[in-house]
C-alpha cells in the first residue's frame, strides 16, 4: 500500500469531475477556485488520457519550494523529484444527473499557508466521490505559494495574466498580519459561497478561465441548506472565522488548525459543530489551549481526535508525492502509512459531515469520532499544564510556535 505514489482517486461510488472558475469582483482579484463534483460513472483508469496535471503551472511549485526554504539552485531537482502527477478526474465533465430530485451538499475548502487550490486534491476527490460538491478556493491574501489574476481587456477578447507571489513571512509579531489575512480569507470564502448560490440560481457566470464548462447545469443542483467548511492549518483558522461570520455554514472540519490568527473574542460566539482532526507531530500547548476554548460548549457537538504517526503534511497531497526516504526528510510523511492516515482522516470527516448535515444513510463509522481505533487518540497527545492559569508562569494562550512548527 505505502509504495503507491501519486494522487489517488476517490474511493466513493462516483467518478469525479473538476473545473476551474475565476471571476472578477468588487475587489481587484475576484474569486478563484477549483470545483470537484460527481460526474457520470466511468472506469477512471480507462480515461487516463483525460487526466489533468496536479500542478497547473510551474510557479506554484517554485513558490512552495521558496516558502519551505529550498535553495533556488535546487528548484529544478526538486521539481524532478516531485514531478507533476496526473489527477484521476475528468476535466470539465458534465455534472452527474441524479435520478431523484435531491441536490448535492456543499463543502467550501480553504488551503493552508503555502498551499493553493490543488494542494488538497486527494481529500477533495474523496469528498466529491461520496456525493459532495467541493469548492476549493485559491486565496488572494498573499498566503498561496503563488496565484494569478486573469484580466480581460476592454475589447472583451484579449486576456492578460498577472502572477501574484506569496508575501514573505512577517518580521516580529505575526498576529497583526495573520489576523488581517484570516479575515480576508474568510471574506473570500463568503464570496465563493455567494458565487455558488448564483450558479444554483442559474445566473450567467463570466468564467475568466474559459474552460468551456457549461456552468448553467449547476442550476437548482446545490443543497444550500447543507453547506460545511473545511480547511487545513491556516485554512482551518479561516474556516473557524467563517463560522463566526457566516451563518450559512452548518459545521466545520478543521485539519491541523493553526489557531494564532483568530480573534480571541470570536471563540464564544461560534455556535456551529466542529471536528478537529489533528496530526501527532504538529501541535504545541498554546495551539491546543486555543482549540480547547471551543470545546465543551453546551449543546454543541465539538470533537477532537489525533491520528498517531502523522505529520502536518499527512493531510495534504505532498504526503503522496515522496517515497519514504525523501518524505521523512522533508517532513511530508510520518511513521504511519500515508494511505492509512488519509483513510482515517476522510472517514472521520465523512462521519461528522453526514451527522451534522443530516444526510441519509447509516454506514458511517461514528466510533472514529470518539477516537476509537488502533491509530487514534481521543483528544490530543499534547501535554498541557494542569495548574490553574493564575499559577502558571507562562501564558500558554499566547504561546507562539517555533519556526519549524510555523511552516504550515
Amino acid at each position: 500500500m505505502g509504495s503507491r505514489l501519486g494522487i489517488r482517486a476517490g474511493t466513493g461510488p462516483h467518478t469525479v469531475g473538476i473545473t476551474d472558475i475565476m471571476t472578477a469582483g468588487p475587489d481587484k482579484h475576484g474569486v478563484f477556485l477549483r470545483l470537484f463534483y460527481p460526474t457520470e460513472t466511468c472506469d477512471i483508469r480507462q480515461r487516463k488520457h483525460d487526466w489533468p496535471t496536479w500542478t497547473p503551472s510551474r510557479q506554484y511549485l517554485d513558490g512552495y519550494f521558496k516558502f519551505i526554504g529550498v535553495p533556488k539552485w535546487t528548484f529544478s531537482l526538486c521539481r524532478l523529484i516531485v514531478g507533476n502527477p496526473k489527477v484521476p478526474a475528468i476535466p470539465n465533465a458534465p455534472l452527474l444527473k441524479k435520478e431523484t430530485p435531491s441536490k448535492f451538499p456543499v463543502i467550501v475548502f480553504s488551503h493552508g499557508l503555502g498551499g493553493q487550490r490543488t494542494t488538497y486534491t486527494v481529500v477533495c476527490l474523496e469528498m466529491a466521490s461520496r456525493g459532495y460538491l467541493v469548492a476549493s478556493i485559491e486565496h488572494r491574501d498573499g498566503s498561496a505559494s503563488a496565484t494569478h489574476v486573469i484580466r480581460q481587456e476592454d475589447d472583451g477578447k484579449t486576456q492578460t495574466v498577472e502572477w501574484v507571489p506569496m508575501i514573505p513571512k512577517p518580521e516580529g509579531d505575526e498576529y497583526p498580519v495573520r489576523n488581517k489575512q484570516v479575515h480576508q480569507r474568510a471574506d473570500e470564502l463568503g464570496h465563493m459561497l455567494d458565487l455558488l448560490i448564483s450558479m444554483d440560481q442559474g445566473n450567467s457566470i463570466n468564467n475568466l478561465c474559459e474552460t468551456g464548462m457549461d456552468l448553467s447545469q449547476f442550476k437548482d443542483k446545490l443543497d444550500l441548506d447543507r453547506v460545511a467548511a473545511m480547511g487545513h492549518s491556516f485554512g482551518g483558522a479561516s474556516s473557524l472565522v467563517s463560522l463566526y461570520k457566516d451563518p450559512r455554514l452548518r459545521c466545520a472540519v478543521i485539519l491541523d488548525g493553526w489557531m494564532l490568527p483568530i480573534d480571541r473574542e470570536m471563540y464564544p460566539q461560534i455556535s456551529q459543530p466542529i471536528l478537529f482532526i489533528n496530526t501527532e507531530a504538529f501541535h504545541w500547548p498554546g495551539n491546543i489551549v486555543r482549540m480547547n476554548r471551543l470545546m465543551g460548549k453546551d449543546g454543541v457537538d465539538r470533537k477532537m481526535i489525533t491520528i498517531k504517526g502523522t505529520v502536518h503534511q499527512s493531510q495534504s497531497d505532498f504526503t503522496f508525492l515522496f517515497g519514504k526516504f525523501f518524505g521523512t526528510r522533508v517532513h511530508s510523511r510520518g511513521a504511519l502509512d500515508p494511505h492509512v492516515a488519509i483513510d482515517i482522516n476522510n472517514e472521520a470527516s465523512l462521519a461528522f459531515l453526514a451527522k451534522h448535515l443530516d444526510l441519509p444513510g447509516d454506514d458511517y463509522n461514528s466510533a472514529v469520532l470518539e477516537g476509537e481505533g488502533e491509530h487514534l487518540i481521543k483528544g490530543t497527545n499534547v501535554k498541557l499544564d494542569p495548574r490553574p492559569a493564575k499559577e502558571k508562569q507562562v501564558d500558554t494562550s499566547v504561546e507562539k510556535p517555533t519556526p519549524d512548527e510555523a511552516k504550515l
